[in-house]
């Protein structure tokens, strides 16, 4: 090798030695390397006295150069290997979290196929049909598909140690009868809250009345026999409801046909600890156990019997004040409005008149239970009102012209809500700040103005307002230019403001009815209501107005 390819090569070396990673100080491990080779060479010349070669110095680097790149390859080897053994020891861990989930599971399906078993047998259901039921259907799917969510499930347990734990719980506690879940209640010492009870209702309901369904289409087959004394029901049939029975379900005729309903609240057999509902959930439960009170357009109860579960009805809507999306607050608010119109305007086969037209007795003995408050307070306004329009006048627009909206405005009344005007032309106003500011201005323009005028322009609402400010705050004489000259201002009873009603309430026609809901606060002065007539009265310019033609309370 002359010294040209000695060059080369040597530059090819350094480059090479260039691109390795620096690992390791190079000008450290030269240093070193020269003064070991001084060292050799004071050595060699003490013992030896040899002409130094000129391979001696290029050999030198040649080594040195060596001794780096095995270094370097040594140092390589060590930083790769521990990231190969890191990456082993994840793989080892998450093979034995999937070991691990694997024995879960397998011991879970054990206990989920044999609270399963459990449940079916407790039923009486045969396993062809028991699997048909969605209930049970739903459960089944969530543990077949137990294996597809492997992955997730243990990135969820590896920031929750408790997650497996709860997703059992909660599988096999949806394989719970109506009976144990009745049973439940007994595990709470004190008086369940409101909130509890529907959280509770609404778990039970779903579960109780997808068993109820199974019982109840098992009905079919004994049509004929149902309607025969129990001492003649054939053993299966006996056998069949001694099933519902155990679950707290009874076998009851809604009109058209037997079924089965969920009845472990007022049921004969109810347990003592069910009184640890809270009261007003009642509602929900009573509606689970008789179903809907109507049955084309005709009430399926006696007129007494659904008032009387309506003021049940009325206790649990005036508690929940759920929004709209709720399904249950939907379904028992329809209920309500829609029997107790059914209760005021009577049905083709329970008709209210006789066939004179005459207002049967009967109902006006209703009427007055209904305004006395025996069926709750939502309704007394509206009873008491037509009772007055009737014993006047034998008639009551009140009635020809009552709705639902009008009946849900008693809820709305007691929870001193806030109302808006409806297309209908029917008005319900809040007596709120707003709209007492805005009557008040109205007060002081007239006041400013004694421009009748003024009046001519005014709604009836707005006049019954008007009333309400000028009369609460005790200017007489603009209260009384709102009235007809037969109603004596003297014998209305006197007010302290119109703070004390919450709402006015109109129906809208050339004569009016207005009713002013007075505060709780305020009964014992004013009563629970104002209720003004308005006639709409001529005018000298030819046009005309409404004043208050009576007001009662």
């Amino acid at each position: 090798m002359d010294d040209k390819q000695f060059e080369k090569r040597m530059e090819l070396l350094k480059k090479s030695y260039d691109r390795i990673e620096p690992q390791l100080d190079p000008e450290a491990v030269f240093a070193q390397i020269e003064a070991e080779n001084t060292m050799q060479q004071a050595e060699e010349s003490n013992t030896t006295q040899k002409p130094p070669s000129k391979w001696q110095k290029p050999a030198v680097w040649i080594a040195s150069i060596a001794s780096v790149l095995l270094v370097g390859v040594l140092v390589s080897s060590y930083v790769i290997n521990p990231s190969t053994f890191v990456q082993t020891t994840e793989q080892k861990q998450e093979q034995k979290q999937e070991q691990e989930y694997d024995e879960w599971l397998s011991n879970f399906t054990k206990k989920y196929q044999e609270k399963r078993e459990q449940m079916r047998k407790e039923l009486d259901i045969p396993e062809k049909e028991f699997s048909e039921i969605s209930l049970i259907q739903n459960a089944d799917n969530e543990v077949y598909s137990l294996p597809k969510r492997k992955e997730m499930f243990l990135e969820i347990q590896s920031v929750n140690n408790d997650f497996f734990k709860r997703l059992e719980t909660d599988i096999l506690d949806d394989l719970q009868t109506p009976r144990e879940l009745i049973q439940h209640i007994e595990t709470y010492e004190d008086p369940m809250t409101f909130e509890e009870s529907y959280y509770f209702y609404s778990i039970y309901s779903y579960r109780a009345e997808d068993i109820a369904l199974y019982y109840s289409n098992k009905l079919a087959q004994y049509e004929k026999v149902l309607s025969q004394k129990p001492t003649s029901f054939p053993a299966d049939l006996n056998q069949l409801i001694a099933a519902a029975n155990n679950q707290y379900l009874e076998l009851r005729y809604n009109g058209e046909s037997f079924e089965f309903k969920p009845n472990a609240v007022f049921g004969k057999d109810a347990p003592e600890y069910i009184d640890r509902l809270h009261p007003d959930i009642l509602g929900y439960f009573k509606y689970l156990a008789t179903g809907s009170l109507l049955i084309g357009g005709e009430l399926r109860y006696s007129t007494e019997d659904s008032a009387t579960i309506l003021r049940l009805y009325e206790q649990t809507l005036l508690a929940d004040n759920s929004d709209e999306y709720n399904d249950n607050f939907n379904v028992l608010k329809g209920e309500f409005e829609n029997t107790w119109l059914v209760i005021f305007k009577g049905t083709e086969t329970a008709p209210i008149r006789t066939k004179s037209g005459q207002f049967k007795s009967e109902y006006m003995d209703l009427l007055a239970k209904i305004a006395n408050g025996e069926y709750g307070e939502a309704t007394r306004e509206t009873a008491q009102l037509i009772l007055d329009e009737i014993k006047v006048t034998g008639q009551s627009k009140t009635l020809e012209q009552l709705t639902t909206y009008d009946i849900w405005m008693g809820i709305l009344h007691l929870r001193e809500d806030i109302f808006m005007q409806t297309q209908d032309g029917t008005t319900s106003i809040a007596i709120d700040d707003n709209w007492i500011e805005q009557t008040k201005l109205l007060y002081n323009t007239f006041v400013d103005t004694k421009d009748d005028a003024m009046i001519d322009t005014l709604n009836p609402i707005n006049i019954v307002s008007l009333f309400l400010y000028a009369h609460g705050v005790g200017d007489r004489d603009i209260a009384q230019r709102l009235l007809t000259d037969d109603v004596d201002i003297n014998a209305v009873v006197q007010f302290d403001g119109m703070e004390n009603f919450t709402a006015l309430h109109a129906i809208g026609d050339s004569s009016l009815n207005i009713r002013a809901t007075v505060k709780s606060a305020a009964h014992g002065v004013i009563g629970q209501q104002l209720s003004f007539k308005l006639t709409s009265v001529a005018t000298e310019n030819g046009g005309t107005r409404y004043l208050i033609s009576a007001i009662n309370n």
